[in-house]
């Protein structure tokens, strides 16, 4: 059904997408009399658009955010994880928000409202999912970049604002809860758009949804106002209605009827294949990578997996046979000091090659790992970029991506909120002392949530099976992945709190749940500094060991250890080696609202560096 929507959707707003800003001149110029359109078709727009921009998603999500949280990792694009800037790289969420998305968000108010006056028509349901679509979309703005234009943000074709100041992020907060709060009593009023990616017009869900909302901006104040806060949650918690189970999540699900450059694909997915800008060079970090190793995650299965550009676009390697005793769990546990022939290897987090991707020396020359397989050999084996054969050495010296054959590819649906983060949320929520709640309850099962998501939304359960038998066939006979869900899920859940903090393993689980969407993990981490492993100060990590040898270990199987070398893994950026709390202004905001922009600079100037990209947020850990 919500594919056939999204299809109904490209065809109906084709005008729309290829003129905006025509078409809204033309609405404003002729009060609103071009409105006969349908308003249901900017609403589903206003859904999906934020998640459907493969040239936002690369940017803003893969180069920028994700490496920016410590979950992901970028070394071909270091601008996030080596703490710098890059305009072209951190605008491209403010244009396409601001450019396009607002102004619909606006005018779908204006017309229902209009309408509603002067035909009649009962449109309050409506403009309940309008507002609740809102908050989804400014989540993210306001995580991103702090304080934004919001009240008067996209009014200058309604009312003739054309330069919206910038509201605070604490003032967003407040006036999101509100409406929220508005949008949650509204939703029985009246009929509701049925074309609705997310629920098909059902309003018990987006009831459910409208209180989980609430719950989540209540843990985005913690650190600013932590009683206001606490109020705004338990406004949700305390009606006992809310997404609890996975088949209550709000998903989008996506397609490629309008191909990788529409308006219908997973943006950061698409990107994630290399389709829309080359190879993307989204890895997993090296520290979350053996987080989950250690603990022999079962995830690994389904968002890891080495990458393979010998086609058209980057896939997931699918030849099990040249793998040698494949063991995803495997980590070097003596890292800096020898060389361990392991399969999954993450970057580690910094802006020097040689710090993130090097593995040893031999021959005192630095060796790296690859990225990816590139071509194929006259025997019909598939070779990396740095020239290993895979099935020999090559398996043992390639970094790990983030999985395009199962969690993000152009059809991978958007988790815009689902079950998981709500266990988790209220988890936190009673470890805070905010609600009297059963904290292991709600953390196993946001545990148990966050893994069976994907089998249970995401394609690619050929591929997950054919590793799981892979590793059962080379190195663990007995292995049955359901079994391994249920241990790992009672280990963490016996371990929680065990290690001394309850509430970074509640946020660890969180983050971790989160890979492939780097704008909420770097919101969790922002607002807490969990987990402590991703440096909020990385001028103590700026150098890594790594072990000299004394032959090439990719190529001979007896080479041996002789020692280690410091090399440089961080330069520490523009910021002095202090973690981004923030995407930076357009430049272009300084030019055409400059009084506001400079403004917005002004009021958040509490700054552990000397540049912008590290002024806390409202909502940022200050520590």
């Amino acid at each position: 059904m919500k594919k056939l929507i999204i299809n109904i959707f490209v065809v109906a707003l084709a005008a729309l997408t290829s003129s905006c800003t025509d078409l809204f001149r033309e609405m404003n110029d002729n009060d609103y009399t071009s409105g006969d359109m349908d308003p249901k078709y900017q609403f589903t727009f206003i859904q999906a658009k934020l998640f459907s921009s493969g040239h936002e998603g690369y940017r803003g999500n893969l180069i920028m955010a994700g490496p920016m949280s410590g979950l992901t990792a970028n070394p071909q694009y270091t601008q996030g994880q080596g703490f710098n800037r890059s305009d072209a790289f951190t605008e491209a969420t403010w244009t396409l928000f601001y450019g396009d998305i607002v102004k619909n968000l606006e005018d779908i108010q204006v017309r229902l409202n209009k309408r509603m006056d002067e035909n009649g028509e009962e449109n309050t349901g409506k403009l309940a999912q309008v507002s609740i679509v809102k908050v989804i979309n400014f989540l993210r703005i306001t995580a991103m970049y702090g304080d934004v234009p919001y009240s008067e943000a996209g009014k200058g074709y309604s009312e003739g604002v054309l330069y919206p100041k910038y509201d605070t992020q604490q003032e967003i907060f407040e006036s999101m809860a509100e409406e929220l709060l508005e949008a949650r009593e509204n939703l029985s009023n009246g009929e509701l758009f049925s074309d609705d990616f997310y629920f098909a017009g059902n309003a018990a869900a987006w009831e459910r949804l409208a209180n989980s909302l609430l719950m989540k901006i209540g843990l985005f104040m913690a650190e600013g106002d932590d009683a206001k806060g606490r109020e705004i949650f338990n406004a949700a918690y305390s009606t006992g209605n809310y997404i609890t189970s996975l088949t209550e999540s709000a998903v989008l699900e996506h397609n490629e009827s309008d191909g990788p450059w529409g308006q219908t694909v997973n943006g950061s997915g698409v990107a994630n294949e290399g389709r829309v800008g080359g190879q993307s060079y989204q890895f997993l970090s090296h520290n979350a990578l053996v987080s989950m190793q250690e603990k022999a995650d079962p995830r690994l299965f389904w968002v890891a997996s080495h990458i393979d550009n010998r086609g058209s676009s980057t896939a997931a390697f699918l030849n099990t046979d040249q793998y040698t005793d494949y063991d995803p769990f495997a980590y070097n546990d003596n890292e800096g000091n020898e060389f361990k022939r392991i399969h999954y290897r993450g970057v580690k987090e910094g802006d020097r090659p040689d710090g993130n991707r090097g593995i040893f020396i031999a021959d005192g020359n630095i060796e790296y790992s690859a990225y990816t397989m590139t071509k194929t050999d006259s025997d019909g084996n598939a070779v990396n970029n740095l020239g290993y054969t895979f099935k020999d050495g090559g398996q043992y010296g390639q970094l790990v991506a983030v999985n395009p054959a199962t969690i993000l590819n152009a059809t991978s649906p958007t988790m815009i909120l689902a079950s998981d983060e709500v266990h988790f949320m209220i988890a936190e929520a009673a470890q805070r002392g905010w609600v009297s709640a059963d904290i292991s309850s709600h953390f196993k099962t946001g545990v148990e949530h966050a893994i069976k998501k994907y089998p249970t939304f995401y394609s690619g359960a050929d591929y997950v099976s054919a590793f799981v038998d892979l590793y059962k066939d080379q190195t663990n006979p007995s292995y049955n992945w359901e079994g391994a869900v249920q241990d790992y899920i009672n280990q963490v859940g016996n371990d929680l709190g065990k290690n001394g903090d309850a509430l970074e393993d509640i946020v660890y689980q969180h983050w971790l749940s989160q890979i492939g969407n780097g704008y909420n993990s770097f919101a969790i981490w922002n607002r807490t500094h969990y987990p402590s492993f991703v440096k909020a100060n990385t001028r103590n990590e700026a150098n890594v060991e790594v072990p000299v040898m004394d032959k090439n270990p990719l190529e001979n199987d007896d080479a041996i250890a002789t020692g280690s070398q410091s090399v440089e893994l961080h330069t520490g950026g523009i910021t002095g080696f202090y973690r981004s709390n923030r995407f930076p202004y357009p430049n272009r905001e300084f030019t055409v609202n400059p009084s506001n922009a400079n403004g917005a600079v002004d009021n958040q100037s509490e700054n552990p560096s000397s540049d912008f990209i590290t002024a806390y947020q409202f909502m940022s850990k200050k520590n």
